[in-house]
């Protein structure tokens, strides 16, 4: 996911979109794309809206990388986004990750390895800001997601790494066409705990000692500059 403007970045986003902000020296969406090819995967969509072009000058070094463009970016959200690639995904399975993370490859391959269909990645808490929490019941399925810790009982804090499969997919795609000329803005994970909730849950697999960090602005991006241990 790739299409947001990144205005928390303040000037460094203005002729650049977020995802090609340096980490160490190396594009985020490069050192992500270089780790999934590493894992085996062979097809990489990227949702682009904000400064398109970048991503799509990828695809002449990265003959994994395909990019749908979302026109409507600026008056939407990261929900659009995702099923504006629907039919680049086609009846895949896939991997859904954004475009400001930095991680070790463990994340990628303790989803790949899980025995879930479906399944949000978890760590214990970390970030110092914007922390998005997550409660998961004994059979570790998705209940309650917040970024407020005191409407819930946080089991961990969302990586923002998810594994979907097709059928979750197409009935996440589905219900949000009935309500997307309503819901503009949605983010795709309300919608994930909405469907989870009612229809198939979605499961949560938590993996302690994991390096990551997601960089939504300057402070981010200093602090993980530090405290992050990926090379």
């Amino acid at each position: 996911m790739a299409a947001g403007m990144g205005t928390r970045f303040g000037h460094l986003t203005d002729m650049i979109p977020k995802g090609f902000i340096p980490f160490k020296g190396k594009p985020m969406v490069v050192r992500s794309i270089d780790t999934l090819i590493d894992c085996g995967i062979h097809k990489i969509i990227i949702g682009t809206g904000y400064h398109k072009e970048h991503y799509e000058a990828l695809m002449e070094h990265y003959p994994q990388v395909q990019c749908v463009f979302s026109p409507r970016y600026a008056q939407t959200n990261s929900m659009y986004t995702l099923w504006n690639c629907r039919e680049a995904i086609g009846n895949d399975d896939f991997l859904l990750l954004e475009s400001d993370l930095v991680y070790e490859p463990k994340a990628l391959t303790s989803l790949l390895e899980c025995p879930f269909e479906s399944a949000m990645l978890i760590t214990p808490v970390t970030k110092f800001q914007d922390q998005y929490y997550v409660q998961m019941n004994e059979r570790c399925e998705l209940i309650n997601c917040s970024v407020d810790r005191a409407t819930l009982d946080p089991s961990g804090e969302l990586v923002g790494i998810h594994k979907i499969s097709h059928a979750f997919f197409t009935l996440l795609c589905s219900e949000y066409s009935q309500k997307m000329a309503a819901a503009p803005k949605l983010g795709y994970e309300y919608h994930l705990l909405d469907v989870s909730r009612r229809v198939i849950p979605m499961n949560v697999l938590k993996v302690d000692d994991l390096q990551w960090y997601e960089i939504d602005d300057t402070y981010d991006l200093s602090y993980a500059e530090k405290n992050i241990r990926i090379i």
